[in-house]
């Protein structure tokens, strides 16, 4: 038997993480030594014992063997929450082809000196305006009933809870969750942004008191931390939290629910640039835990998953406490042009609004701005110019230039439309700040407020402009998609999209689909009580296209059909999985060199590939950033692919200061 070495972090709670040292496996311990296993090794000059964990294993020493000290002994003691951790993140390191290190990092926290200042978030000022749900009504206790059945059975199955809008996805969590801790096990919630989803939260708190938890990224390294450590020591048994919150080391996992799971901020943008989903399916594997993915919008490649078995699907079809779905129409902005209509509300909306506001009650109009270059369209005919090879908007680079960001095919601005020949052609251009001034022209005596990027900025915004906006400070909140997520505003019966399309045509092959999730989101703002029957109007040039015409019938069905297609013709996610490839550097020469060669040593595994091309941006700060995209059905043979690209890149004589990333099945195009 050959002699194996082991790779082990004697503390995993510093920074010193980035060091491991490594040791012998004697052969009486063979077998016994894997990723993840907590041993003793003697440490330092004085040799003595220390708790590690093992975060690798060879065949290959570093240095001379006759100078590697053996491991001591591997304890006789249940396998610690660490070295799930440590597993965990061995399997981030292989699935998103990052360092050990850097999967270390994301997954263990690191201990820091707490700054005296109270942890969590205040949401008790919120909870005396809920309308708490007694009981469970038919269609949430059924849901319910189906996990705890296959739970008490021992089966730990991942579920999407498919429920419209304001039919108590909140509720079922909260009724299967107490179950589980009944049961004594532990629950980890994730919603997509704490300032954004204090409904759930305060639900949470409500119920369970001084046993949850709630972490927000205002806490710093070392409350993170403290929160931790009293999880992993029994002082909760709940915690609350975005994306970080799925490490929380708890030591009888049972449960993981992803709230509004398809929210874009579940996929880490730093490296490894892992997705929460993903991660929280392997992390109950190992730890023989459940999950629970809850969406009124779920992403297309969740409910492919529905359909060909792998998840259990749990749907709620009705609105909790007698509240009808708010009425959505669809106007089309080129009919509001030929009447003369050149304001930012349609005629339809400007009625509805007014009848609102003098009946007292409160209005969203919303932007669905990203933060993407324009793309180009006709006002005339409502035609958006299309890349020619990938079906997807080209988007406009300075004045004149239009490009694709997936092929890197361009072309000049046209003089006017392709379609029509009409001149009133170009780039979207309305801004919140645009449309309050607007409002404001048109409704004078109305109190409005703003929620976006700007009016965001400072410690404790997002709550206050919701609690001032709750408390009917303002008759009508205008802002960005933000505004759109998870609230829930009794007096809110009418909600305008003022451009539908600014989301629609993206520069990338997920706008349809983020597009019909904002206007099934918005639409669910609007009637969310008996009282109130809601009105919403999605204004846009594009009325026939299926994400429109299925949010306005609130129909996910006829939109994943005809999104599925979209995708299965061209090749994308679900259908195929997808890698992105981000090089930069400095020299635009070295980034150019290195991406062509990464290229050409992909090309040799005869896979699916484009680019290389300038990234959406094309320079930052200096640093010249170029992409390459490749695609294959087998999301193994991505990672060769990518195990590929780092080899020649590591490898290259010239690389000089240039830099690789790898993205698998990216949400936003690089």
């Amino acid at each position: 038997m050959s002699q194996k070495y082991a790779d082990i972090i004697i503390d995993i709670s510093h920074e010193g993480v980035d060091r491991p040292f490594q040791y012998k496996i004697p052969i009486d311990l063979m077998g016994k030594v894997d990723i993840g296993t907590v041993v003793d090794v003697p440490f330092g000059k004085s040799n003595k014992l220390k708790t590690g964990y093992v975060i690798g294993v060879s065949d290959k020493p570093n240095w001379d063997p006759d100078k590697i000290k053996p491991i001591a002994a591997v304890p006789e003691r249940r396998l610690a929450v660490e070295g799930s951790l440590i597993r965990l993140a061995a399997w981030m390191k292989e699935t998103y082809n990052s360092t050990m290190i850097a999967a270390l990092k994301t997954v263990m926290p690191v201990k820091e000196k707490v700054r005296e200042r109270r942890a969590g978030v205040d949401t008790s000022a919120l909870v005396p305006d809920f309308r708490p749900i007694e009981s469970l009504n038919d269609e949430q206790r059924q849901a319910s009933q189906c996990f705890k059945e296959n739970y008490a059975a021992g089966h730990n199955y991942t579920y999407l809870l498919h429920g419209i809008t304001g039919s108590g996805k909140t509720e079922v969590y909260i009724d299967i969750a107490e179950s589980v801790i009944a049961d004594g096990k532990d629950v980890i919630v994730l919603v997509p942004e704490i300032a954004l989803t204090y409904q759930t939260v305060a639900r949470f708190r409500s119920h369970f008191g001084d046993r949850i938890a709630i972490l927000n990224s205002q806490l710093s390294k070392g409350e993170k931390y403290r929160e931790f450590e009293k999880a992993r020591d029994g002082g909760y048994h709940i915690i609350i939290g975005p994306r970080s919150a799925l490490f929380t080391p708890f030591p009888n996992l049972g449960l993981i629910i992803i709230d509004e799971e398809h929210d874009t901020s579940y996929k880490s943008e730093k490296t490894p640039k892992y997705h929460a989903v993903a991660v929280a399916q392997q992390r109950a594997r190992i730890e023989g835990a459940s999950v629970i993915l809850g969406s009124a919008t779920p992403r297309v490649s969740t409910y492919s998953r529905v359909l060909s078995g792998e998840y259990k699907l749990l749907t709620l079809t009705d609105r909790a406490m007698g509240a009808k779905p708010a009425e959505v129409e669809v106007v089309d902005l080129r009919d509001e042009l030929k009447t003369g209509n050149r304001s930012v509300l349609s005629r339809k909306l400007y009625t509805y609004l007014s009848e609102a506001f003098s009946r007292g009650e409160q209005a969203m109009l919303f932007i669905n701005r990203r933060g993407y270059n324009s793309c180009v369209s006709c006002r005339s005919c409502g035609e958006v110019i299309k890349c020619p090879n990938c079906d997807v908007s080209l988007s406009l680079h300075g004045k004149q230039k239009l490009m694709c960001h997936y092929c890197g095919y361009e072309q000049w601005l046209p003089d006017g439309c392709p379609t029509c020949g009409s001149k009133m052609i170009g780039g979207f251009g309305v801004g919140t700040e645009k449309l309050e001034e607007e409002v404001k022209k048109i409704f004078p005596d109305i109190r409005t407020l703003r929620m976006d990027r700007d009016t965001t900025q400072t410690k404790g915004a997002h709550g206050r402009i919701i609690e001032a906006f709750r408390n009917h400070e303002a008759d009508c909140l205008i802002g960005t998609q933000m505004i759109v997520k998870g609230h829930d505003f009794g007096k809110v019966t009418v909600v305008g999209n003022i451009l539908a399309d600014l989301s629609l045509f993206d520069t990338d092959y997920q706008s349809a689909e983020r597009t019909y999730d904002l206007l099934t989101q918005a639409a669910g703002r609007a009637g969310r009580t008996a009282e109130r029957p809601g009105h919403v109007i999605i204004q846009t040039y594009q009325p026939e296209h299926y994400a429109i015409a299925s949010a306005a019938k609130q129909d996910y069905k006829s939109f994943y059909d005809m999104e599925m297609s979209y995708r299965k013709l061209l090749r994308f996610p679900p259908v195929y999985n997808m890698l992105g490839i981000l090089i930069t550097s400095a020299s635009e020469e070295v980034a150019d060199t290195m991406a062509a060669r990464v290229a050409g040593e992909i090309r040799k595994l005869d896979m699916d590939i484009t680019g290389p091309a300038e990234a959406v941006i094309g320079r930052i700060n200096n640093i010249y950033r170029r992409v390459i995209y490749v695609r294959d059905e087998d999301y193994d043979r991505l990672r060769d692919a990518a195990a590929s690209a780092d080899r020649v890149f590591r490898e290259s004589p010239d690389v000089g200061d240039a830099e690789i990333q790898y993205d698998f099945n990216p949400m936003n195009i690089i």
